[in-house]
């Protein structure tokens, strides 16, 4: 994991590009890409080089910008740690929307890579 971070449990965990570490999942592929999944457990690091335990293949209950019933099959994009989007600038892939749930929130199922 990056230093000085903190994962909470749930959140959406990708790879800073320009280091290879865990951190929090932030809107812009150049910071983070891929995702690799949600994190299990809190974890807090004070120095580079933690771990933290992430699942993947299943499908998450996310909050959402603003998505719709035909936003179904799409794929979803990061906006921050807990939220997606089908459209963010640039972001990385978190998955694919499978189930509409209200325009602030959907099930995603994350396969991991």
């Amino acid at each position: 994991m990056a230093p000085s971070t903190t994962i909470p449990k749930g959140a959406l965990v990708g790879i800073l590009a320009s280091t290879g570490l865990a951190v929090n999942a932030v809107a812009g592929t150049s910071i983070t890409a891929p995702i690799v999944g949600v994190a299990a457990e809190t974890v807090t690091t004070s120095a580079a080089g933690g771990f933290i335990e992430v699942e993947y293949d299943a499908d998450w209950l996310f909050a959402a910008s603003s998505i719709a019933q035909v936003s179904v099959g799409l794929p979803m994009l990061v906006v921050d740690n807990n939220t997606v989007d089908e459209t963010s600038a640039g972001s990385a892939v978190v998955g694919r929307l499978v189930e509409f749930v209200s325009t602030t929130q959907g099930w995603v199922h994350i396969p991991g890579t």
